[in-house]
Order: structure tokens, then sequence, then C-alpha cells
């Protein structure tokens, strides 16, 4: 029996092993030696099970180990069932083991079934439990990381957040003082151009003088015309040059200073990652800035009209001319303001100035003289030969015949050496005089149109340049925008993963705990 006992527990990692004394109904013969054979047959049982087999602890192995009669537990079972035995007399005590036999079989059913429990959901608890304990592990690791990395992404969307408004609050304030800035330099760049443009226009004298015609001086008409288009053209190259050689150097610092400036402004609006990709973009043209000065002479001096008829310069008419204008640079005095009197004062009335001739006529008018002047000579021309031959008979009368022919031999003798030097080069003297004169009045008209179109070619480079600055500085703004709008959804993503993480693990803890729960109510016996 002991070897069968050894192998079944060899086979079986735990089995459940009962040990019944049968036929205990025997020892009611012998009353005063039951418990001591009892005793003796409960300490070798439980010896045998706890220390030979090992298949139980000594308090569970008095559990199992049982003193009954299984025939008296058979005829107390058919008398209940009201069916005949043979032998219906029982010994005495069969009661108690009768009660002894129905413990073991009440402890024997749940013995099975709590095994059968056990090897059914044991193993599968073990195993549910030790998933749940895995999914936690990873959920936890899950959840741990996504919430880093959303702290990551949170702490860089604040400082792109914090860069973006930092670079657009620079903008702002850039733009308003670059504006400034080149409104200033259009304005210098205006008065520069209009007061060197003036003082050319005050040498155009000289400018005019040294061109040279590859043709001689012709009065015709269609050498002149020639000889105009070419003069336009040295005058429009000639003040072209000596505008740029005054101020192209002056200008071509100041645009480049400016347009520095405004990189380095702008360049440092740029993110760090941006500045090696926009470097090249932002540097300012290697050719320096020149500005095209716009004369137009063809167009502008189209009305010019030359005349190159012969005047004696000591001629009547270019003496009263001469004397005409003279009086005409004389600027008049002011004519004094009369006093106001009061209607009832009693001062007496002062006696009217008394003028004499040559003060009359000093306090003539430039306009008044002009009239006088026209008059004389309309007087002495309309009479012709008359008023020369009384003119003549009076100065005879006054001086003499020899100083009136020496007079006239002088007087001829002038006009005879401007008549013989009336030559084309005279002419083209002329002709350069009255151009200059003609070429500057139109000049002057337009000193103004032609600085502020100078300004205004300073202001589209600039404000171009500056228009390219701040699309490149737009373009790294929409990328931060960009990058800022995936931060945004990766923080959202992370956050849902986290949630989703922590809901997860929380499931896992309610399984595992339910299976302890089920280990505790099902699998787990004292």
């Amino acid at each position: 029996e002991k070897n069968f006992f050894h192998k079944v527990s060899t086979k079986i990692s735990q089995p459940n092993i009962f040990i019944l004394n049968n036929r205990w109904d025997a020892s009611a013969s012998e009353p005063e030696y039951m418990e001591q054979v009892r005793s003796q047959h409960a300490t070798r049982c439980v010896d045998f099970l706890a220390r030979e087999l090992r298949v139980c602890s000594p308090k569970e192995a008095e559990e199992r180990i049982f003193f009954v009669s299984a025939k008296e537990a058979l005829l107390t079972r058919m008398r209940d069932r009201d069916k005949p035995v043979s032998s219906p007399t029982l010994a005495e005590g069969h009661q108690v083991r009768y009660f002894e036999f129905l413990d073991f079989e009440r402890k024997f059913e749940e013995c099975i079934s709590k095994s059968a429990v056990k090897t059914k959901f044991e193993q599968h608890s073990r195993r549910g439990k030790n998933i749940a304990a895995e999914v936690m592990t990873v959920l936890d690791q899950v959840y741990g990381a996504a919430s880093e990395l959303k702290a990551t992404k949170v702490e860089k969307k604040r400082q792109l957040e914090e860069e973006l408004a930092a670079i657009e609050e620079q903008l702002t304030a850039v733009t308003r003082h670059m504006k400034d800035k080149i409104n200033r330099m259009v304005e210098s760049v205006e008065h520069k151009v209009s007061l060197t443009l003036s003082q050319e226009i005050r040498r155009l004298s000289a400018l005019v003088d040294e061109f040279e015609a590859t043709a001689p001086f012709r009065t015709d008409r269609s050498a002149l015309d020639v000889y105009k288009k070419a003069l336009h053209r040295h005058v429009e190259a000639g003040l072209g040059s000596r505008l740029k050689q005054r101020l192209s150097a002056d200008i071509g610092h100041e645009m480049d200073t400016a347009q520095r400036d405004m990189a380095e402004r702008m360049y440092r609006l740029l993110p760090a990652q941006k500045r090696a990709a926009a470097a090249a973009c932002i540097v300012p043209h290697q050719q320096p800035f020149e500005v095209l000065y716009r004369l137009n002479c063809d167009n502008l001096c189209a009305d010019f009209r030359e005349d190159l008829t012969f005047r004696f310069s000591y001629g009547l008419s270019a003496l009263i001319q001469r004397f005409h204008n003279r009086q005409a640079r004389v600027k008049p005095l002011p004519a004094p303001n009369p006093t106001p009197t009061p209607a009832n004062s009693t001062l007496p009335a002062l006696p009217a100035p008394h003028y004499s001739g040559a003060s009359a006529l000093s306090v003539l008018s430039s306009d008044e003289w002009g009239t006088v002047s026209r008059l004389a000579l309309g007087a002495l021309t309309s009479q012709g030969t008359m008023g020369g031959l009384l003119l003549s008979g009076l100065l005879l009368k006054t001086v003499g015949w020899r100083v009136v022919a020496a007079t006239g031999l002088l007087y001829g003798a002038l006009y005879a050496y401007e008549r013989l030097t009336w030559t084309a080069r005279a002419q083209e003297r002329v002709f350069k005089r009255q151009y200059v004169a003609h070429a500057g009045k139109k000049l002057r008209l337009i000193v103004d149109l032609t600085s502020a179109n100078c300004s205004h070619q300073v202001q589209q480079e600039l404000s171009t340049m500056f228009a390219r600055l701040c699309r490149l500085v737009d373009e790294a703004t929409t990328d931060m925008d960009g990058e800022l709008s995936e931060l945004r959804e990766h923080v959202r993503a992370l956050d849902e993963a986290a949630a989703s993480a922590k809901k997860l693990r929380n499931k896992a803890n309610y399984l595992s705990h339910e299976l302890q729960l089920f280990d505790d109510a099902f699998l787990k016996h004292n």
C-alpha cells in the first residue's frame, strides 16, 4: 500500500490522499483500548502523509485521516431508504463512526471540487495575471514616454510661440525704422540731385562751349537740325556724366550702407536654422547702385528757335534795348506809405515839392522806361531818312562837321568790323548763347521732376530689397507656423495616447485585481 502511494506521489505533483481506517466498529468490543489504538494509527498516518510522502502539512494530514465502518454506513443508508437489512443490530458508537464517514465524504467532495477548479482555472488565472502585469508594465512605459515626450513638445511649442511673437514684434519695429530711414534717404537724394542739377545748369554755358560739331556750322535748316540733335545729345550726356560723377559715389555709398544695415537687421530676425539658407539671398547686390538721370533734351528743347540775323551792337535799337535792360535790373525803391492823419487835424498844409528834370527821370519805373524807349525807337525809325537828316543837321550846327565826320568814320568802322567778323564761328557762338539761355530755362523747369525721379529710383530699389527680405522673414514665419501646427497636432496625439495608455493600464489593473479576487475566493484555501 505504501509503495502504491509512493508511485502516486511521484506521478502526480500534488496528489490528494485520504486515509480511511475501515472496520473501526471492531474497536467497540474493546473500548478501553480504542482511544489508544486510534491515537497510534493517527500518528502513523500523519507521519506517513506529512513526512514520508510530503503531500501536505501535519495539520492538513490530521484532516485527511478518518476512522469509519463502511458496513455500518451502508446499513444505515439502506435503513434510511427503507430497504431490508440482514443484520439490523449495529455496534455501540456507530453514530459517531457514521458522522465521521459523512465528514469524510464532505471533505473528499470539497477536495475534489477544489482540485478540479484549481486544475481548470489556476493556470489560466496565473497566465491572465502575468499578461495583465506585462500589459501594465508596457502601458506604464507608454504612459511615461508619452507624458515625457508631451512635456518636451509643449516646451518646444512654448519656445516657438515666444520666438514667433518676438520675430513679429521685431519685424514691426524694423519695418517702422526702415520706412523712416528710406523716407529720410529719399528726401536727402532728392535734395542732393536738385542742388547738383541746379549748379550744373548754371555751368551749362561751359558744357555747351565744349561741344564741337563734326561738320562746320551752317545756317541752313537741315544743317541746323543736325547740329541741334548733336548738341542735345552732348548736353544730355554731359549733364548725366557730371551728375553721375558728383552723385554716384555718395548715393552708392549711402545705398550700400542702407542695404547692409537692412540686411543685417533682417538677418537677425531669422531663426538660427534658417540663416544659413538665407545668407545668399540677403547679401546686397555686388554692383553699385546707379541712378539714371533722364533729361531728354530732344523733347525738352524741341521748341528752341534760334535767331541768327546780324544786329549791330552799337545800333540805336541795340543801345536803347541795352539801356532798357540795365534799368530793368535796377530794383525800384518801395513807395513810402502815407501816414494817415485825423480828419480834424489843424496842421498847416505843406507846399508841393518841386522836382528837377533829372529827379523826374529817376523816378520812372522799369515798365515806364520800356514804354519810353519803344516810343523813341518807333519815332526815329518811322521817319526814315528825314529823321537821319534832321539829326545830322542838328549835329553839324552843334559840334561841327569834323567831329561828325570823325564820329561817322568811327561808327562805320565799328559796323564794318562787326559785319566782317560775323562769320560762321560768330554765328555758332550766338547760337550756343541762345541755346544756353533757352535750355537753362527749360532745365530749371524739370529740376523738381528729375530729382523726384531719382529719389523714386532710390525708393524703388530700397523698397524692393526690403520687400525681398520681408518675404524671407515671412517664409520663415510661415515655416514656423507650420511647425507650430505640427507640434500642436503631436501634443494632441500624445495627450490622447497618454490618456488611452492610462485607461488601458487601469483596465489591466482592474482585471488583475479581479483575477486576484477569484484566486482568493476559489483557488486558495487554508
